[in-house]
């Protein structure tokens, strides 16, 4: 075959915004790079330069030099420069579908602020593709992807077209031998001409006809600026290929005009590769990275989950703008997403930062959250509390509520009764002088974060009864007037007072509610009724009629499902020697392995009839950590590892809820927890996340060179097998195993994976280092507290039949529940006198949004149209692959429209909408054209 005639040369850079550096030690060699490339664009005209697909970089940048905004836009007009389109190259794996949205979102919008984005979803280094990529680039008129890893080995030219689970399609151009494939033609000064052709006709076969794509530049720094010369001096040395110099998007047009076009014929001839990729046949995926530095995949978890609540909330019943703060925390979380941030897989240090802004993304969904149960809280009394259900589906809620003086109270068979709150606040003996004291620690009302009630002197003291709702009227002057006469009648200032706080009788309770989808109600603690399946509970026991669990001496679990299914030996415990780097585990001595606890207690936490809980507590023996000199083998030392986990049963559901907690105290280790699915010999698993669920078989594709094939794989709502759903609340991994114990294959999910290097150079399933060996003892997380919640939902039918994404949803989106404040203020959010300064009118009477089938509403929010009028936005996920109805429940005239708001279709009825299998689909209406409660 002939050697094609022409090379495009794209210079970049990829610029990792944080990884072995903390992202402001990255951007200062940023911000001088770009201050060079400036430089350099505007001396050679045909220079071009892509920065990364990240709009992010050029953010970074012009943050510290404002002044150079008009020489950035110019190079833009140029065509010399491309941004875009993300905001952050992410980890597709570590985060939610809807926050991708969002990351092409914030992306556009930021590269739009300068100039035209770079139309094409440029990918380089992510450690595997999700299955949905290419419906959500599509979603964003985007119909180019460029992409590295994860390409299956079948593939063998440079271009494939790209399916989603749902038939969008993206022509993908495969980046050859990674994106710094044509840094080699530049190591030998004045061989560039032969050393192309040389290349050229090496990769002939991929090519054909086509220019090849040289790929120049690499980790964190620039191509060189004479570029220009060496090209032009190479095609005058009339060598055999044609050099040019491209952006990324430049090529693709080049190679593609009638895909760009808008040709969708155009890759008919192209091999076609569906769904997800995640081969390590010709680059590394670094799977290890899922598993990690979990608290970091649960901070981000909680942000995003905290976020989408916070908007569901502001846009169904909120009365404040608050779309600017919602901008700042998505953008925060957003870059948090990064393939070095959130994998956990760079310094400590940055893990540190990346936690940190994953925290103030929640803090600003919590201020929204707050303030918006505060104006509901308004419209009930002290006596009630409203609830709201931030789901898209109706749902039994059972939220926690505080009691006063319940034993006088008549309460409904819908209220369990947990422990007693103390009563004394205070309690201390101060003398007359000290006394004014009292004057500084009471606030309006507010004494000890409670809301007084009453005072009186006695002979020898003061006492306060104080509650969290106010009684009668607190009159602090009068207070005052009598303290300061008090104090005066002992002119000493020696007699001793005992000051009491006091407060009303308390309990915490659990209540069940009805509430509708996005629907918010008033409870009232007399009237609360229970459902015909109450929970009951033994020393060993949780049951209701739809679930029967039973714990062994061992502390496994017997889970029996009303339609017959059984899993056994559930929830026992695997620790494993893991020699390995933040990259991928590396397996020590499977006989080390310790799997059976020294002892085992049973406790019963709650015992009925809305919620039933056991606590199960099992210490273990484990290795301390990797022996030094064989790190083949586990060390010889050992230590206590105590493991408690909380199962938890409510009335009416068919699912058993699961906390475990531990305090990390070995190194070098994986520990993981085994769902046995019921079943042996198993084809593999179904998991849920980023917008689809993926069909995974029990290996992975590997290659000649490179790393082991291991197939742990990341999983962010569900992954089914056999005849059980385990549901995931944090970013998570997890491996189908077979389980010799009881016979069958099992779900191993793992808990947490300690190791003290970010990357080494010798490793047992890797080929090559993943980075440099930098130590990272923070990722040992020695004394570190890890806790993972789960659940488990047994059925002998498939996922989708069981409604496993409906149940995921409802396990995931917990409801809020606050104290009523119509007619005072008392204690919101943990403050006494925050509530009551909301404006009293009536709940709303219907729910916003309900969805009656089991498509997923992932998204509810207020957000701008093109014409910068405020909208309603709902988005909608149907994760089987089959067509199904709707079946939404929403007042007024709503259209759909594509992932930028472009209208697609306009009045959709939502309730007899029929939505493809596996699609994403968004639906808009504008603010003010309806009632602003629906229903």
């Amino acid at each position: 075959m002939d050697a094609p005639d022409e090379l495009v040369i794209v210079p970049h850079t990829h610029w990792d915004r944080e990884w072995y550096e903390p992202h402001d030690v990255f951007r200062l060699r940023l911000v001088h790079m770009v201050d060079r490339l400036l430089g350099t664009l505007e001396e050679h005209p045909g220079y071009r330069f892509t920065l990364d697909g990240q709009a992010a970089a050029i953010d970074d940048y012009l943050e510290i030099r404002p002044e150079r905004r008009e020489r950035v836009v110019a190079a833009i007009d140029r065509g010399q420069l491309a941004i875009g389109p993300f905001l952050i190259l992410l980890d597709e794996f570590l985060c939610d579908g809807e926050t991708i949205v969002r990351n092409l979102e914030l992306g556009l919008r930021s590269s739009r602020r300068l100039g035209p984005e770079m139309r094409v979803g440029y990918l380089p280094d992510m450690f595997g593709h999700a299955a949905q990529m290419p419906q959500l680039l599509r979603g964003f008129g985007l119909r180019d992807a460029a992409l590295w890893r994860g390409v299956p080995a079948r593939i063998d030219r440079h271009a494939f077209a790209w399916v989603a689970p749902d038939g969008s399609t993206v022509r993908t151009e495969y980046l050859l031998d990674g994106y710094g494939n044509a840094l080699d033609l530049f190591a030998l000064p004045g061989r560039l001409g032969a050393l192309a052709a040389e290349y050229g006709r090496s990769i002939a076969s991929w090519y054909g006809s086509d220019p090849i794509l040289g790929m120049l530049g690499t980790d964190h720094s620039a191509p060189p600026a004479d570029l220009m010369p060496l090209v032009d001096a190479a095609n005058a040395s009339g060598g055999a290929v044609a050099l040019a110099v491209d952006t990324i998007e430049g090529y693709v047009r080049r190679v593609a005009p009638d895909w760009a076009a808008g040709d969708d014929d155009a890759l008919a001839a192209l091999p076609v590769v569906d769904g997800e990729l995640r081969s390590h046949a010709r680059g590394n995926l670094l799977p290890g990275v899922f598993s990690i530095r979990t608290n970091l995949k649960q901070a981000m978890t909680d942000a995003e989950r905290r976020l989408s609540t916070a908007e569901r909330l502001d846009a169904a019943f909120g009365v404040d703008d608050h779309r600017a703060f919602f901008d700042e925390a998505w953008y925060r979380l957003v870059e948090s997403t990064a393939h070095d941030s959130v994998t956990g897989c760079g310094v400590d240090a940055t893990a540190v930062e990346v936690e940190s802004r994953l925290a103030t993304a929640g803090h600003v969904a919590r201020g929204v959250i707050l303030r918006t149960m505060e104006q509901l809280a308004a419209s009930v009394t002290p006596d009630r509390h409203v609830v709201v259900n931030p789901a898209g589906f109706a749902r039994r809620a059972h939220v926690e509520i505080r009691l006063h003086d319940p034993e006088r109270l008549e309460l409904g068979d819908g209220v369990q009764l947990l422990e007693a709150l103390p009563e004394v606040l205070g309690d201390e003996q101060l003398t007359t002088a000290e006394l004014p004291k009292l004057l500084n620690r009471i606030h309006g009302r507010e004494l000890f974060g409670q809301l007084i009630n009453a005072w009186r002197f006695t002979d020898d003291g003061l006492r306060f009864e104080v509650a969290e709702a106010p009684h009668g009227d607190f009159d602090l002057a009068e207070f005052t007037d009598e303290l300061e006469r008090r104090i005066a009648s002992d002119a000493s200032g020696d007699r001793t007072w005992r000051v009491e706080i006091i407060a009303d009788p308390r309990r915490r309770a659990v209540v069940g509610i009805d509430v509708g989808g996005i629907g918010v109600a008033s409870l009232d603690p007399s009237t609360a009724r229970a459902t015909d399946d109450p929970v009951t509970v033994s020393a060993r026991s949780l049951a209701n009629r739809q679930l029967a669990v039973s714990v062994d001496e061992r502390g496994a679990v017997r889970i029996e499902a009303a339609d017959g299914t059984v899993l056994t030996d559930v929830l026992r415990l695997v620790d494993e020697g893991d020699r390995g780097d933040s990259y991928n585990y590396g397996p020590v001595d499977p006989a080390s392995a310790v799997t059976e606890p020294t002892s085992v207690e049973v406790t019963v936490l709650e015992s009925g009839p809305i919620r039933g809980r056991l606590l199960v507590r099992r210490s273990y023996v484990v290795p301390a950590g990797v022996d030094p000199i064989d790190r083949n083998r586990r060390s010889g030392a050992s230590v206590d590892l105590v493991v408690d986990t909380v199962l938890e049963l409510r009335e009416g559901e068919p699912l058993l809820r699961v906390r475990m907690h531990f305090v990390n105290a070995a190194a070098d280790h994986r520990l993981r927890v085994l769902v046995p699915a019921g079943a042996a010999a198993l084809p593999g698993s179904s998991a849920a996340g980023q917008y689809a669920v993926t069909e995974r078989g029990r290996a992975g594709e590997g290659g000649p060179v490179g790393e082991f094939p291991l197939p742990t794989y990341p999983v962010a709502r569900f992954v089914h097998a056999g005849q059980a759903s385990l549901i995931v609340t944090k970013h998570s991994e997890y491996e189908i195993v077979e389980d010799p114990q009881s016979g069958v294959d099992a779900i191993a999910l793992t808990l947490v994976r300690a190791v003290g290097m970010m990357s080494v150079n010798v490793h047992p399933l890797r080929d090559e280092p993943a980075g440099a060996e930098f130590a990272v003892p923070g990722a040992q997380y020695l004394g570190t507290a890890v806790a993972t919640e789960f659940a488990i939902l047994p059925s002998a039918a498939g996922w989708a039949e069981s409604g496993a994404a409906r149940w995921a949803e409802l396990v995931r989106v917990e409801p809020e529940a606050a104290r009523g404040t119509r007619g005072g203020p008392v204690v919101v959010g943990g403050v006494a006198g925050a509530g009551g300064a909301a404006e009293a009118s009536e709940l709303p009477a219907e729910p916003f949004v309900e969805v009656a089938g089991d498509v997923v509403l992932e998204s509810l929010r207020t957000t701008t149209d093109a014409a910068g009028s405020p909208v309603f936005e709902a988005r909608f996920v149907n994760y089987r692959p089959e067509p199904q109805v709707l079946g939404a429940a929403a007042s007024g005239v709503w259209d759909r429209t594509d992932l930028t708001g472009a209208v697609v279709e306009p009045a959709v009825d939502l309730g007899t909408y029929r939505i493809g299998g596996s699609r994403i689909e968004t639906f808009r209406q504008r603010i003010g054209d309806t009632p602003p409660v629906l229903g």
